[in-house]
């Protein structure tokens, strides 16, 4: 008998959650909360308009894929965060995962990769050896991350984008979909182009 989970967030990253819990064999998916729900159910489980008064079931998982949100929604509650790694992940043995990550289908991490707290690395991403990766950060489709490379907390990588060996990316940063990083971005930094260049950053901090 799988235990119940509760979700928070009723957004499109919760259609891939839902499906990635249920890919394993601990957990079913019972109630989905969100501050404003726009719908009733996702893949059949119930949506319902969360109340301070509410409390959510002991186990719960953030389906949410900002990093900003998903930790202000993890310092609020004191429950249980399990991680969640799809059964076709290529995992290797020295890799170590923090609690509430969540690794989605066809992603490949190699040697001595570190993945922090509430991160998501999405479907086929690759983190190649030595790589460390800050808590709430979001590893986007296809993103290719270089051995040696640091990622500071809260730091989003698009979709296909490629980071570069021993590279060092700052906290709370944005790398932008199909950028190529070739140096150092600072924190709060957003970059975009091949190669990646800083466009702005962020007002943060």
């Amino acid at each position: 008998m799988k235990e119940k989970i509760a979700l928070y967030g009723a957004g499109g990253h919760a259609y891939a959650i839902v499906e990635l819990i249920r890919s394993g064999m601990q957990f079913e998916p019972s109630v989905i909360f969100d501050d404003a729900p726009k719908q009733k159910e996702i893949l059949g489980v119930p949506v319902r308009s969360f109340s301070a008064a509410e409390s959510p079931l002991n186990n719960l998982c953030i389906s949410i894929g900002n990093p900003e949100i998903r930790k202000r929604i993890s310092s609020r509650f004191q429950v249980v965060y399990p991680t969640f790694i799809h059964n076709s992940t290529v995992l290797y043995p020295s890799v170590k995962i923090g609690m509430g990550a969540q690794i989605l289908p066809g992603s490949i991490l190699d040697a001595d990769v570190v993945i922090g707290d509430h991160c998501i690395v999405n479907n086929n991403a690759t983190i190649s050896h030595n790589v460390r990766v800050g808590d709430y950060c979001h590893v986007s489709i296809n993103a290719a991350i270089s051995g040696g490379v640091s990622i500071g907390e809260g730091t989003l990588l698009g979709a296909g984008c490629v980071v570069l060996p021993e590279i060092s990316i700052g906290k709370w940063a944005i790398v932008g979909a199909g950028a190529i990083v070739t140096k150092d971005v600072p924190d709060f930094a957003v970059v975009y182009g091949n190669p990646a260049k800083i466009i702005r950053y962020q007002d943060k901090g």
